[in-house]
């Protein structure tokens, strides 16, 4: 394999980065828990911007180089991102629902 074929397929990410979706779900994630006060730079980018510059422009361009983002092998108590991410999915749909049957209510 070449690589071009490599960058091509995805591989260089890690499998919880390598299908759109799941990209999305990750920014998100991310995006919602992480407040950027003290970050001046990064008040204005957005969970779409930052996949995009993330996914499409850095770690393509550093494994273009031969790095790879990779889970750590340390022996710590790491949060469990596929965990949160459905937590998160749940909260906004809960969220959703209520906004849909709170629309539904009739006007008092």
């Amino acid at each position: 394999m070449s690589l071009d074929e490599w960058l091509k397929s995805g591989r260089y990410l890690p499998p919880a980065l390598r299908d759109f979706h799941d990209q999305k779900d990750v920014f998100k994630l991310m995006h919602s828990r992480i407040k950027v006060e003290g970050h001046e730079f990064a008040k204005d980018v957005n969970w779409i911007a930052g996949q995009c510059y993330v996914i499409d422009i850095f770690l393509w361009f550093m494994a273009r180089r031969g790095y790879t983002l990779q889970r750590s092998r340390a022996h710590l108590a790491f949060n469990d991102l596929d965990a949160e991410i459905q937590q998160h999915n749940n909260l906004m749909a809960d969220q959703f629902a209520a906004l849909i049957a709170a629309s539904r209510e009739p006007a008092t």
